[in-house]
């Protein structure tokens, strides 16, 4: 039962070649471009204007998270025409550090070599994990860089260390100015800490060194932005942007009611070439991005106050769609919604259990994941769901209290196979 006895760094080695070769192999193999997202488009446009000297990220309706296209640039300008294969290299190999690190957290929390074990060969293989990690867009390094910050997170939890704290900050700092979807979730792990221990003048003193180590570093690109675009933006605002983005009568339709999959309507609303926008352009145009941001966010909201059903209705399917695993149906073929639901389904129930299991036993153990959670639905509560927001934040640590919970089924069937083996014997 998974008594395999290896060093530990033999166990690194192993995991992180696992990991590796599934990596490389998918992107060999799986048929899957690494254009299929369409944010690309806008990376790459925006790595080119940085080459040229063209630093500022705004774009029609908020100004991108730095970065990656900084990193993207910076593989362009050194491996020239070999940058793809070279980036597809850098980040399977972040991608498989986080594997590791995934491991290691299991460890942290669990205290179960077996478990450890079995997070990391889950995570080595997860085809949804797979899939991203050959995208060139923000979700593979933004992933990597959330699970390291979260494994550091969770070792102060233990030791208590501030270079624990200080390298949770810095790795957290760094997953932010990649992708701020995670900003909603930080308010959320600060209170867990005081939750967890005592409050005391040095936890105080500890949450504030974490809040400087990010101010410090995402104040840069905050000032370069309140210079050239007049707003302080740390990583990406989609404030009123992304809140008028789910909450008009196109993305309703989008979501609850989609028109036929080979309509140019369903086309239009995929790609969310809402004509909420269309219908703001002329008020918008040539405008500050602080006023274009108002302006969607009042939108978004006098459009909610009109449409108190819909409101309500969308509110309800967000926060469903992100509890139910896998692809949403109405916007994916029907085989690849039931492959992604089957490989899925365990993941999720597995984890809802066994994160009510551990809660109820040692709810201060398991706030690392609970603060996850609760940023998360709160981005699809206030704005709107989106997979593969839940898919690089949340879902690596479903598999890793599935994997929990897989261990204590198994654990608990063999107990009851030994109580049972004497009065099979008489």
């Amino acid at each position: 039962m998974l008594n395999i006895r290896v060093s530990e760094r033999s166990q690194i080695i192993l995991i992180f070649c696992i990991a590796f070769i599934f990596r490389y192999l998918f992107s060999l193999f799986s048929g899957i471009g690494n254009f299929e997202i369409p944010d690309i488009v806008r990376y790459m446009a925006q790595s080119d204007s940085i080459l040229e000297g063209r630093f500022n990220l705004d774009g029609k309706l908020f100004i991108t998270a730095p970065l990656f296209p900084y990193i993207l640039a910076f593989f362009k300008f050194v491996f020239g025409a070999s940058y793809i294969a070279a980036l597809e290299i850098f980040q399977i190999t972040l991608s498989s550090i986080s594997v590791v690190m995934l491991m290691q957290t299991a460890y942290v929390i669990f205290k179960d070599q077996r478990i450890k074990l079995l997070v990391g060969i889950a995570m080595s293989i997860y085809p949804v994990t797979l899939y991203y990690v050959h995208q060139f867009s923000q979700e593979s390094i933004f992933q990597s860089l959330f699970i390291i910050s979260i494994y550091y997170y969770s070792v102060f939890f233990t030791k208590e260390q501030i270079k624990d704290l200080i390298l949770f900050s810095v790795f957290f700092a760094l997953a932010l100015l990649t992708k701020s979807i995670i900003l909603l979730m930080f308010p959320f792990l600060m209170i867990s800490l005081l939750f967890k221990f005592q409050i005391t003048r040095k936890k105080i003193f500890q949450i504030c060194c974490s809040i400087s180590i990010i101010f410090l570093m995402t104040a840069p690109y905050g000032i370069y932005n309140k210079v050239v675009n007049n707003t302080y933006v740390i990583a990406s605002s989609g404030q009123g942007g992304l809140f008028l983005t789910g909450h008009n009568d196109d993305f309703y339709t989008n979501v609850v009611n989609p028109p036929p999959k080979d309509s140019s309507e369903y086309k239009r609303l995929r790609n969310m070439d809402f004509k909420i926008f269309e219908e703001l352009e002329s008020q918008v145009a040539n405008k500050e991005h602080k006023f274009k941001q108002a302006t969607y966010l009042n939108a978004g909201i006098e459009w909610s106050l009109q449409n108190p059903d819909k409101f309500f209705h969308l509110l309800w399917v967000n926060i469903r769609n992100f509890l139910q695993p896998g692809f949403n149906i109405f916007h994916h073929p029907f085989n690849l919604w039931l492959l992604t639901f089957l490989m899925s389904a365990p993941v999720y129930v597995l984890a809802y259990i066994e994160i009510i299991r551990r809660l109820l036993i040692a709810p201060r153990d398991h706030l690392a994941i609970a603060s996850i959670f609760l940023g998360m639905i709160s981005v699809a509560i206030i704005f709107y769901h989106q997979g593969r927001f839940r898919a690089i934040t949340v879902e690596p640590f479903y598999l890793m209290y599935a994997c929990s919970c897989f261990i204590y089924i198994l654990q608990t069937k063999l107990k009851l196979l030994k109580k049972t083996e004497p009065s099979n014997q008489h």
